[in-house]
């Protein structure tokens, strides 16, 4: 699992976590998630909008997002499908969901605006 980094805005409430040293080369939006991707088609980021609900639907307990002390990331590819496993650490609790994503290889129409 990789160490990934992330901010909350508690504002908006919204979770951003990614690998900082890597620039996204496009995105897909599904629901409340958008991933990002890097020139070689790997996930370097996520965000969760809307993040308290839609964690909540996910983790089998309720996390506070503001007291998260570590993030931990870990992206599976198989068939057409990829997996990423979410781990999140806070002082009081150890949460950990699956999130199946299809791959997505063909390039959006909107980029080549």
């Amino acid at each position: 699992m990789k160490d990934f980094a992330f901010d909350y805005d508690e504002e908006n409430d919204s979770l951003f976590i990614y690998l900082p040293d890597k620039k996204s080369s496009g995105a897909v939006e599904l629901g409340n998630f958008v991933f990002d991707f890097d020139e070689n088609e790997k996930l370097m980021a996520i965000e969760i909008l809307d993040a308290s609900k839609t964690l909540s639907r996910v983790l089998s307990k309720i996390v506070e997002l503001t007291k998260i002390d570590e993030l931990k990331a870990e992206v599976t590819d198989f068939r057409n499908m990829a997996s990423i496993k979410i781990s999140i650490k806070t002082p009081s609790e150890n949460e950990t969901a699956v999130i199946i994503l299809p791959n997505i290889k063909e390039k959006s129409p909107a980029l080549s605006y």
